[in-house]
This record gives C-alpha cells, sequence and structure tokens, in this order.
C-alpha cells in the first residue's frame, strides 16, 4: 500500500465534542480541520466513523490524500497530542456487536478444565469439521473507552479479562462468501470483552445454562480503541500477538494466527443469518490465559492493559462501583 499509514480515533477535549481524527504518530489532527485545509477530494463525512465507513473505499483514498498533504505541508493549527486527548471508542454506535465464543483452542481447553463446558454429551474440542463458529451478541451500550475506569458491579466477585482483535465492517450485505469477507473490513482494532463469570452460568436454570447477556453486557465491559487501523494498513491480520497484563503481570499472551474460526470464516457464518450493516462489529475470540482459568479474578485497583501488535495499546482501571 502506498501513502502513510495512519489511524483513525474518535476523540474528545475535555468539556468538548467528540470529533473524528486522523493519527500520525503521537498527533491527532482534527478530520474536519484537515479536510477544509486540503479543500479538495470528497468525503461521505468528515465527523462520524460510522459516516466514513458507508463509502469507505471512496473516503479511504481521500484521507491518503489529505495525510499526504499534511505530511508535505504541515499539521493544521489545533493539532494535539493523543495523550491529552480523551479517546472514545472508535465507532461509537455500532448497530451490532458480534463476539466469538472459545475461538483458540489454548481457551477451549481452560475453559473446559474450569468447568465452563457442560461434563456430559459431547464436547467442543476445536475440531472444526464437526462445528461452525460460535457468535453471541453483545450489547454496544458496553461499549468503553480505551482507558476509562471500569466499574465492578458491587454484588459480582469474578470479573474477567478477555483480551481480543476486533474489525468494523463498512460494506454492507448478506451470504458473504469468505473469500470476499476482507471486502467489507474497513479496519482492525484492540478490544477486551470483560466478563461477569458469576453470572455467565445460570444455576437456577440448569436446562438454558449459559446467560450472555448477564454474563458479558454490563456498563463499559467493551473497552475498544484507542485507534481504528485501516485494513490497507495491517500486513497480515492473522499473525498478530495479543497481549494482556493485570497489574504488569502478563497474563496473556497469543497470536491470532491460533484463530480456530478465522475472522472471514466468522462473517460468512454470521452473514448467512442477518445481514451485516455498516458499523457492525466483529470481535473474533481470545486466546488462553483468562482468569477463569487459574480462579483469578479482578478487583478494585487492578490495572488491564490490553494490546494488539500494530492497533494500539489500552489501560483500563477497574474501581468500585459507585451505590
Amino acid at each position: 500500500m502506498n501513502g502513510t499509514p495512519f489511524s483513525l480515533a474518535t476523540l474528545r477535549k475535555p468539556n468538548g465534542a467528540a470529533f473524528v481524527a486522523i493519527v500520525l504518530g503521537e498527533d491527532a489532527i482534527d478530520l474536519k480541520t484537515a479536510h477544509a485545509a486540503y479543500a479538495k477530494g470528497r468525503l461521505t463525512t468528515n465527523e462520524t466513523m460510522i459516516g466514513l465507513l458507508e463509502d469507505w473505499d471512496a473516503n479511504f483514498a481521500v484521507l491518503q490524500e489529505i495525510v499526504a498533504f499534511l505530511e508535505k505541508n504541515g499539521w493544521p493549527a489545533g493539532a494535539e497530542k493523543v495523550a491529552k486527548l480523551h479517546a472514545l471508542p472508535p465507532v461509537l454506535k455500532p448497530g451490532k456487536m458480534f463476539y466469538a465464543a472459545q475461538n483458540f483452542q489454548e481457551h477451549v481447553n481452560e475453559m473446559l478444565r474450569a468447568g465452563m463446558t457442560p461434563a456430559g454429551g459431547p464436547q467442543f474440542t476445536g475440531e472444526k469439521s464437526s462445528s461452525k463458529p460460535y457468535l453471541f451478541l453483545k450489547a454496544s451500550s458496553t461499549l468503553a473507552g480505551a482507558f476509562d475506569d471500569i466499574a465492578i458491579p458491587a454484588d459480582l466477585k469474578r470479573i474477567d479479562w478477555e483480551a481480543e482483535i476486533a474489525l468494523a465492517i463498512s460494506k454492507p450485505g448478506k451470504r458473504i462468501k469468505v473469500e470476499r469477507a476482507l471486502d467489507h473490513v474497513a479496519g482492525f482494532m484492540t478490544t477486551n470483552d470483560v466478563s461477569a463469570r458469576d453470572l455467565q452460568i445460570r444455576a437456577d436454570r440448569p436446562g438454558l445454562r449459559s446467560d450472555w447477556l448477564n454474563g458479558k453486557s454490563h456498563d463499559k465491559f467493551a473497552p475498544m480503541g484507542p485507534f481504528l487501523v485501516p485494513r490497507a494498513f495491517v500486513k497480515d491480520h492473522m499473525n498478530l500477538f495479543i497481549r494482556l497484563s493485570v497489574n504488569g503481570e502478563i497474563k496473556q499472551d497469543g497470536n491470532t494466527s491460533q484463530f480456530i474460526y478465522t475472522p472471514e470464516e466468522q462473517i460468512e457464518y454470521a452473514s448467512h443469518i442477518l445481514t451485516l450493516d455498516t458499523g457492525d462489529i466483529f470481535s473474533c475470540g481470545t486466546c488462553g490465559g483468562v482468569g477463569q482459568g487459574t480462579n483469578t479474578f479482578l478487583k478494585p485497583g487492578d490495572v488491564m492493559e490490553t494490546e494488539v501488535e500494530g492497533l494500539g495499546k489500552m489501560r483500563n482501571k477497574f474501581v468500585a462501583e459507585a451505590v
């Protein structure tokens, strides 16, 4: 891909409104200001990420032109260091958020050992020939910024981490073939599927067992960002490290090459069930090393750092819920 790599972010100044920024190194340039300085090229919008995703291929070409102009002529007035701004989730209001369950062999194994998979009956062991992707939905209201504090609900004790890579859908589609799936992807993000293991298995409803709403969709249980990295700048999404630490201690250290079902296979599977829309998010599964595997869980004061190679690093502190 020709041109200087860049990222996009949705940021906010203190007491200010959210804005989309082009991120170059440590600097954030308001896209509206940068577009006005360039004074050429048509974007569907310069104000929202979902607006940019709606005609991504055309918008991405103009964004590259804007970046080339900035590098030649310098940053316009008002550019700031990213670190001084509040990073919001890159895509603020996705319509649907798909999450892959047990999509790394190590994670399959640790959840079997931890009793999170029924002991009786057939068990999924990671063999693709006998199964299909397993996806669940998470409410978009769970989104949090990459550096936001996350409140632990007062009645919960088993809060867990799941470092993951996410992707944003640009082009809508139904019954998308796996070989064309990436044509529908604008870019990738770092994320975490924070989980309440207390509630994920319902002891009072053993016949139903899993409770995905209770276990996954508490407020701010989906920190994401700080950047959306365009797909063109991600050399190989199937060979990126995924790492997570708690209070500086590495807990997860995997690689996207270990996926059981690739992001493309997940897109194909989901799109055969329902239409994918612009702005939908896929969070593609976590590697081994979650807290459930060692009966270790998050508590107020803990700091969780989540990183996917080349996509940015999040730092979220857990705090007690204000009651």
